[in-house]
Parts: C-alpha cells; structure tokens; sequence
C-alpha cells in the first residue's frame, strides 16, 4: 500500500508522543532528504552534518508541526533548506556552492535493487542533472520547490514574488524545456 500525504501528517502527530512513530518517519524520509540536500552541496561529509542537524531540528520542534499548515514533508524539506542555508553563512560559502563531486560516493541502494536497475538508475541521474543544468536557474527553482518541496504555486508565487499563474506558466515551461533536453541528452 502505498502511503499518502495525510498519512505521513498524522504519523508526524502521532511521532509528538511515539518514538515508533517517530522512527518510521525518520527510515521513510532520510533518504529523499539526503539526496536532496547532497545534491546541493556534493559532499557526503557535509551533508551527513547538515542531515543529522535536520533531523535533530525535527525531533526537538515536532511540536511545532501543524498538519493544518503544511504538509509534514514541506515542513520537514524546508527544515533542511533552513538548515543547509545556516551551514553556508556559517562556513562561508557561496549560495551556489556545489563542492567537490566525491566520484565514489554512493547513497545506499534498497536490498530490493537489483545490479541493472541500479546501473540504469545511474545513467538516468547522470542525464537528469545533465538536462537539469541546461535549465535557467528560475526554472530549476520553480521544480525544486514544486517537486523537492511539494510547495503550491501560491507558495511558490510569494517567495519569487510572482502570480500563481505566471508560476504554473513557467513551471510548464520548465517540465517542457526539461523533457526536450532529456530527448536530446
């Protein structure tokens, strides 16, 4: 069964007073949130500290969560933004840093992942991030937010100070850029 929004929002009220709750939590979204956050900063020392720094995040405000406001992962994903933002003031880098690509680095495969699907996943990242650089930085925003972050146009539209529409114009434009770039990758 595959488990929706609504049931991560009331896992993550239950998670307030259970520690099971809690844990499943943290085994679902680790992962997404570590891909998400090494591919900003392509430095597995980096973002094994900003991660750990998340989660601690988390667990100490999980109180704070309101399912009424956001959805738990656009809570959570925006906890790590936050704190991959403090972990660039703090350590003086550049908004756009990218780092040194660690060629070994490998996130951990599913016991269920098989050698072929893992080397074609491979190849399929490498010609995303490819056709993904191609993309205006706007563009690569507006998917980020929208696929990283489950933010709504209306979200989106006030933090790039935009209209919800002009944001659901661009990010058609961005899904329809992306796919022509894939096609010729």
């Amino acid at each position: 069964m595959e488990k929706n929004i609504l049931y991560w929002n009331n896992l993550a009220v239950k998670a307030k007073k259970d520690a099971e709750s809690f844990t499943e939590l943290y085994q679902h979204f680790f992962p997404r949130v570590y891909k998400f956050i090494y591919s900003k900063i392509s430095n597995a020392e980096f973002a094994d500290e900003i991660i750990s720094e998340t989660f601690l995040k988390v667990y100490e405000h999980l109180e704070k969560y309101n399912p009424e406001r956001a959805a738990f992962s656009t809570w959570l994903y925006q906890i790590a933004l936050n704190e991959l933002r403090y972990f660039f003031r703090k350590n003086k880098f550049p908004l756009e840093y990218q780092g040194e690509v660690d060629e070994n680095f490998e996130i951990p495969a599913s016991e269920f992942e098989q050698p072929e699907q893992k080397f074609l996943a491979g190849e399929t990242k490498i010609k995303i991030q490819s056709a993904l650089e191609k993309l205006s930085e706007r563009e690569r925003k507006i998917l980020e937010m929208t696929y990283f972050l489950d933010y709504p146009p209306r979200k989106i539209a006030e933090i790039l100070d935009l209209t919800p529409n002009h944001v659901s114009v661009l990010l058609k434009r961005a899904k329809n850029n992306l796919k022509k770039f894939l096609e010729n990758v």
